[in-house]
């Protein structure tokens, strides 16, 4: 009898046991799995952030008719900005927590705001480019967004 005692007790016990341990296992993974989910998002937004206003940078220093392109990779939907109010270039991503704002300041100095928003996930192309005609304002063009291309017009203001 005290054999079957022991033995059913520990059958009970490993049991419990077992299941403390797959919901606490559970419950740890989950929001690892976020919080690697959501420092790769902003990553790459911060990557991406670089490189674009790396590029409006470069085409500013260089002048009238300089083209410069940049491609990088978002697994997230995201935003981009260009924001007048102290020349920042930002890229918003929505995280497990909600959006995140991740900027770059910029030499070149925005002469309005531009924003494109609901981008999609996928590797994307900015071109960045000072036209030589004049007559091309400042703006993001979204029209090749399908072909994963987004284009920078760049106008320095008063030229």
């Amino acid at each position: 009898m005290r054999g079957q005692t022991a033995v059913e007790y520990l059958l009970v016990f490993s049991t419990a046991l077992v299941l403390f341990a797959s919901v606490t296992m559970a419950q740890m993974i989950t929001p690892a799995s976020d919080a690697a989910r959501d420092s790769l998002y902003l990553s790459q937004a911060r990557s991406a952030a670089d490189a674009i206003a790396g590029a409006i940078d470069t085409v500013y220093a260089n002048g009238r008719g300089a083209v410069k392109s940049v491609s990088f990779q978002m697994d997230t939907s995201w935003t981009l900005q260009l924001d007048n109010i102290g020349n920042k270039l930002r890229i918003i991503v929505e995280t497990s927590k909600g959006t995140e704002n991740v900027e770059d300041n910029l030499r070149y100095e925005v002469d309005n705001y531009h924003s494109l928003s609901g981008i999609t996930t996928g590797t994307y192309t900015v071109i960045v480019e000072w036209p030589e005609n004049g007559s091309i304002r400042e703006n993001i063009n979204s029209s090749a967004l399908a072909n994963k291309k987004i284009y920078i017009y760049i106008r320095p203001r008063g030229r």
